[in-house]
């Protein structure tokens, strides 16, 4: 019993572990690096500041890094150019009528002409708006929007379906405004009233996407 086990044990040596060795044995010895005291190539001696011009060409070749989405550039397509406009507002607000105060609100679209001139986009458009005390309003509307800052200002007037005549004042920001109105409201009397609006600027947006960098 004890030899049979003692040849097994030879035998797995034999097949299992000897190759090992062998394989080990036979690798290649990692390359030592060289010695200090080697003497230095002859292209060594050469002053270090021979290859200063070519580590520097890289850099001085390497293109400045632009942006994926640039803001629009007016100067190609020779600093103005005169496209379609289109606007859609909603406004929520308070009249202050002869009768009594009341919750006013009203949807606008307009459709015009838009000139598109250094920083500037102005805007000249018919407008039709419907609320909640008039069927209709129809009018005229001009914008002024500063294309860095995001400001925008309108003045309108119009005529409702009675007809009775209207008048408007608008500044924002951006996408959000506040309106005053001076005009009839039905049974609420002749007065003023304050809107705050949201306004979406189709005709501008469609022009910023078409003159993208």
């Amino acid at each position: 019993m004890i030899r049979r086990t003692l040849g097994a044990a030879a035998t797995f040596a034999a097949f299992a572990l000897v190759p090992r060795v062998v394989l080990a044995q036979s690798a290649p010895a990692p390359a030592s690096p060289p010695p200090a005291t080697s003497t230095p190539a002859p292209e060594s001696s050469a002053p270090p500041t021979a290859s200063a011009p070519a580590s520097s060409a890289p850099a001085a070749s390497a293109p400045h890094a632009t942006p994926a989405m640039a803001a629009i550039s007016l100067d190609q397509i020779g600093g103005q150019e005169v496209t379609w406009d289109a606007n859609i507002e909603g406004a929520f607000g308070r009249a202050f009528g002869d009768l009594h105060a009341r919750t006013v609100s009203f949807g606008r679209v307009r459709g015009g002409v838009l000139w598109a001139h250094g920083e500037w986009f102005t805007s000249l458009g018919a407008f039709y708006d419907l609320s909640n005390f008039t069927p209709g309003t129809f009018g005229i509307q001009l914008e002024q929007m500063h294309l860095q800052s995001g400001m925008w200002i309108q003045i309108g007037a119009g005529v409702d379906v009675q007809p009775r005549a209207m008048g408007m004042l608008s500044v924002g920001w951006s996408v959000l405004g506040v309106e005053a109105q001076y005009r009839a409201f039905g049974d609420g009397g002749i007065g003023p009233a304050i809107f705050g609006k949201l306004r979406i600027p189709i005709g501008i947006i469609g022009f910023a996407l078409a003159h993208r960098k």
